[in-house]
């Protein structure tokens, strides 16, 4: 299946990034402006693996879940409860692509990319940003299996449902598939590819206690799905409230 080797050939990309440099010292006043991009798709996705690979399947559903905007505002929030003001930056007129790759690792420090000298100018000038929250969907890390020989990373295709089964047993977990960037501008930096945050958002999953057995195991209904949607906002409020930790906002 197409979903299946896209999410496997990433896997390999993602297990081979170098380690990031060290952050530099950041910290941030109340009320400073933070701009937030959420890149995502609406609709759940359901990536399961079985006993043998001939179980395995991933596929994306079409249920409207409304997650851009869900999780957007689940971090224009976290940025609010901590004092900070949140901006965003598809109303002024940005786009993923022009915010990608922004700020890279260069050796030992941090650099603004060449080619987006002019997106920063306006970042910092005109819409007088201290840094950047961005989450855009992607392939993500779901589970570790380790069982005696060597480890087997599990890797979903999107935001959704992760189903493990083995042996007529099922685990089912939610998983919020999203890659971070917390561009800082002043000094620059990304504070997602780097410790403490990095290790945080690897795994952006949670077990699924007492989720019920889907009755057609191939078409989990919208009703089924229910707690997954909810748990995947949670994951994000969780993640974003550790990102806004980064920012080191001085109490009054």
């Amino acid at each position: 299946m197409r979903i299946t080797a896209v999410v496997a050939f990433l896997a390999i990309l993602i297990a081979g990034c170098a380690t990031a440099p060290p952050l530099p010292k950041v910290e941030s006043a109340r009320g400073d402006r933070i701009g937030v991009l959420v890149e995502s798709g609406d609709s759940p996705f359901h990536t399961h693996v079985g006993t043998t690979v001939f179980n395995n399947f991933a596929r994306k559903y079409p249920y409207d879940w409304n997650l851009r905007a869900e999780v957007q505002r689940t971090i224009e929030r976290a940025i609010g409860d901590a004092g900070l003001t949140a901006i965003d930056l598809r109303r002024e007129g940005l786009t993923y692509v022009e915010l990608s790759d922004l700020i890279l690792p260069t050796g030992e420090s941090w650099q603004a990319a060449p080619d987006k000298a002019e997106i920063i100018r306006r970042l910092r000038r005109d819409l007088k940003l201290k840094a950047l929250l961005i989450a855009k969907e992607a392939p993500a890390l779901a589970s570790i299996e380790c069982s005696g020989g060597p480890c087997s990373e599990r890797y979903v295709a999107g935001p959704g449902l992760y189903s493990r089964s083995f042996l007529g047993l099922s685990n089912y977990y939610a998983v919020a598939a999203y890659s971070w960037n917390v561009f800082i501008l002043d000094p620059v930096a990304d504070a997602a590819k780097a410790d403490p945050l990095r290790s945080m958002l690897r795994i952006p999953a949670t077990r699924l206690t007492g989720f019920k057995h889907p009755v057609e195991f191939k078409n989990v209904t919208e009703a089924e799905f229910a707690p997954v949607r909810e748990a995947i906002l949670k994951l994000t409020e969780s993640a974003s409230n550790e990102a806004v930790k980064v920012l080191n906002v001085r109490q009054p």
